[in-house]
């Protein structure tokens, strides 16, 4: 099985390094600037195509690691030239396998590696515990046990549901970056300096990392809210610039959902009524 990219970026790199460790044949890389295909296909040893097609007729399994607006636009290109009894995957987390639209027999799926991928040099060995999901029509429990050869979880997720997971997957990563943003901001107000706010954060959410991957959010759930202090979520409320204010009632509103949970007996009305406000 010959596996094929189009598209050098941090996700088609990476996962042909992640892959050829794991002694899958990398056909090669195609991409619009040879350069790139040619420093990536450097990485594996692979080869760099000049033309599109010479990737798709060296490969079994053909994946577009293209931006996820490019999918369909470059897919546009590649459906004349792929031949039926190919496999053809993408790998993003909110659209599903239906951008691929052929009258071909051709097995078409979206692969995504629950991971943040933010520059080439990511080692593959950093994969090696990353969860997938997998998506797709024909052929998707041979193509699925053909993946556990990886050794990597992977579970399959049904078409209408990718955008929803893809908003959870946003939840713990992305928008983590917002509120990390937010905090060095906050920080900043307080009159600390600058190199002092980009540091201080660090260790606190390194712990409630830690808690989350050790315990359920309930057990590892500390701090104002768990302890109901609605006089300190009051103060906060009041200290807080409005753009930060939104944010807060909301993920507030969460934690006492979480709260709940973990103290069934204390009474938490007082906080939400104050939260609504």
């Amino acid at each position: 099985m010959r596996i094929g990219f189009i598209g050098a970026g941090k996700v088609g790199t990476t996962m042909a390094r992640y892959f050829a460790s794991k002694k899958y044949t990398i056909s090669g890389f195609y991409s619009r600037s040879f350069k790139h295909a040619t420093a990536s296909a450097s990485q594996i040893n692979s080869q760099a195509f000049n033309r599109l097609a010479e990737c798709i007729e060296a490969s079994d399994w053909l994946f577009l690691t293209v931006p996820d607006d490019q999918i369909a636009v470059v897919w546009q290109e590649v459906e004349p030239l792929i031949s039926e009894g190919q496999c053809v995957f993408h790998c993003s987390g909110a659209k599903s396998s239906a951008v691929f639209v052929t009258k071909k027999e051709i097995a078409c799926f979206s692969l995504h590696p629950l991971m943040a991928f933010a520059d080439k040099e990511i080692p593959a060995s950093q994969l090696a515990e990353v969860p997938f999901t997998l998506e797709g029509s024909k052929k998707l429990a041979e193509v699925q046990q053909l993946l556990t050869n990886l050794g990597n979880p992977i579970a399959t997720i049904a078409p209408e549901e990718k955008i929803r997971y893809h908003a959870a997957c946003v939840f713990v990563s992305n928008l983590v970056v917002g509120l990390t943003a937010t905090a060095e901001e906050l920080l900043l107000d307080c009159g600390l300096s600058r190199e002092f706010a980009q540091t201080a954060w660090r260790q606190l959410f390194l712990q409630n990392a830690q808690n989350l991957l050790a315990m359920s959010p309930s057990e590892a759930l500390t701090g104002p809210v768990e302890r109901n202090d609605l006089s300190t979520v009051t103060d906060h409320l009041a200290a807080l610039p409005p753009e930060a204010t939104g944010i807060y009632r909301e993920l507030t509103k969460k934690l006492i959902q979480i709260a709940t949970l973990k103290h069934p007996e204390r009474e938490y009305q007082p906080m939400e009524r104050k939260l609504n406000q």
